[in-house]
């Protein structure tokens, strides 16, 4: 058996209020084989222990492991060729980007998200992101492989859908306004490989029984309401409920999917959810920006997650979530990247700032998250997300899913004394700050270096497997989407933006 003691100048057990955490001062855990056996002064641990290693300083914060509550890949669509437009059409400017190894490319993204402190993701990958020459079971492996290799906890689906896959409208309505030629390649690539529901569903139960394990959870993931039929949605839920497992949506991300529901049901697209009895606390819902007041509701009485992606939704021209009335509500609300923050980085501490910051309402008296909110989502409230219920806080018991945080550069040259220090890591602190990752114990990330990996070899192969000549499928897909992208955009300026009214009012008039 190994004791390892982890210390440091402040240990941030977990959050207790909008304005409180439980905060040990000179503080350690001590960590027994991968499990947090006691949290307490280090003076006093260290006399009741003979540890076979001490990790961290005076100069370090110790905080639960961050998570990651809604991912997809690691090169960013703006690295591989892809500029921010609306959502509607960014997804058939997609079609331009160039394929990239899986394994390569989720064990680089890892790499970068145990840097900035993350321990736990949950991974939502595209079918169509996956190579086409191996079933699903066996495509999905080489993500899975990956996050073994890199040590770190992943909540890991596949997404699908089976309908509007190209504007909120039947496929073949909205191909037949498109000129003939068009249309025949459009359908072409449609049908390169289609997902059907029965193999996702068995491709899905067998991953869950052969690749679950202690660090890896298989989720279910309908990909939208609008673009899954109600059949695929119902059978989605079934499984998920069967297999005791999590369900993970894309909801009401843009306007035009909100007017969706509307158009087609005269309701959200989330009291459609709800009305095919497919919401409740094993579900979260990625974005949920255009959310209504009955939708907030619904939200909280089925206990129903929600997986904010605050620079997702700027970058996307998709707007801002009402957060504020999310936590009023008590809706479980959690933090996601979304494959590519504010600064294409993976840095999760900024992605906190930014959602702490974006919600600040204008006026003396409104409503805004704290510090120690924007902590709890990335932590505890992530971590039922993603169904680790062994991490995401510090007490005897728990998984040692630790982070050590150099406070040097938080400091320099001077930071009041009385700052909390909560607040000091939200306003203050970046990925560069992260010193120490551990999870499970195993020390994944040392001194700022990843030790599972040579992250230039990493980061080599991935250039070199870029450096190729293009494929005719990645030809084919930049053309088509060149070609195709003008109908997109009209097909969408026809409609009239819905107006009501709104959860934040940032210029008052």
């Amino acid at each position: 058996m190994t004791t390892t003691i982890v210390r440091g100048r402040q240990v941030i057990c977990r959050v207790t209020g909008k304005d409180s955490a439980e905060v040990i001062e000179d503080g350690a855990v001590v960590v027994q084989d991968g499990v947090i056996i006691e949290v307490g002064k280090f003076d006093e641990l260290l006399e009741r222990y003979q540890p076979d290693e001490i990790i961290g300083t005076s100069r370090h914060v110790v905080i639960p492991g961050l998570i990651n509550a809604h991912h997809h890949v690691g090169l960013t669509p703006f690295q591989l060729g892809s500029l921010d437009m609306p959502l509607e059409t960014w997804i058939i400017a997609r079609w331009a980007l160039r394929e990239v190894d899986p394994y390569l490319d989720t064990l680089w993204c890892a790499i970068q998200m145990i840097e900035s402190g993350i321990t736990t993701v949950q991974h939502n990958h595209m079918a169509s992101r996956l190579p086409q020459n191996l079933d699903l079971f066996e495509a999905s492996s080489q993500v899975l492989d990956a996050y073994k290799a890199s040590g770190m906890r992943v909540a890991f689906s596949i997404f699908i859908r089976d309908q509007n896959n190209l504007v909120y409208e039947n496929d073949q309505r909205f191909l037949s306004t498109l000129p003939s030629q068009l249309a025949a390649r459009t359908r072409e690539r449609l049908s390169a490989r289609p997902v059907p529901l029965e193999e996702y569903l068995s491709s899905t139960a067998e991953l869950h029984a052969r690749r679950s394990s202690p660090r890896t959870n298989i989720f279910v993931s309908p990909h939208n309401v609008h673009w899954c039929s109600d059949e695929m949605l119902v059978a989605m839920s079934d499984l998920a409920r069967r297999l005791g497992t999590g369900l993970h949506i894309h909801l009401q991300e843009t306007i035009y999917q909100r007017m969706y529901g509307t158009r087609h049901w005269n309701k959200t697209p989330l009291a459609h959810l709800a009305e095919l009895g497919t919401l409740g606390p094993e579900v979260s819902c990625a974005h949920g920006v255009w959310l209504s007041e009955s939708d907030l509701d619904i939200l909280s009485e089925t206990q129903t997650s929600v997986c904010t992606n605050p620079s997702s939704n700027l970058r996307l021209k998709s707007g801002i979530a009402p957060f504020n009335r999310l936590l009023e509500r008590g809706v479980n609300v959690a933090i996601g990247i979304d494959e590519a923050g504010i600064n294409d980085d993976n840095d999760i501490l900024q992605e906190m700032r930014l959602a702490q910051k974006i919600h600040r309402e204008p006026g003396v008296s409104s409503s805004h998250p704290t510090s120690h909110d924007i902590l709890r989502l990335a932590t505890e409230n992530a971590a039922r997300v993603t169904f680790f219920d062994d991490v995401g806080i510090i007490e005897p018991g728990k998984r040692a899913d630790l982070v050590l945080i150099d406070t040097d550069r938080i400091e320099e040259p001077y930071l009041n004394p009385d700052t909390d220090i909560v607040d000091a890591l939200i306003y203050r602190g970046k990925g560069l700050d992260v010193d120490t990752v551990m999870v499970d114990g195993e020390v994944l990330l040392r001194d700022k270096k990843f030790l599972k990996a040579d992250k230039s070899e990493v980061a080599t192969r991935l250039r070199e497997s870029l450096s190729r000549e293009l494929t005719d499928r990645e030809a084919n897909g930049a053309r088509l989407s060149e070609e195709i992208l003008p109908y997109i955009n009209g097909w969408f300026s026809e409609w009239e933006l819905e107006s009501g009214m709104s959860h934040y009012s940032y210029n008052l008039r």
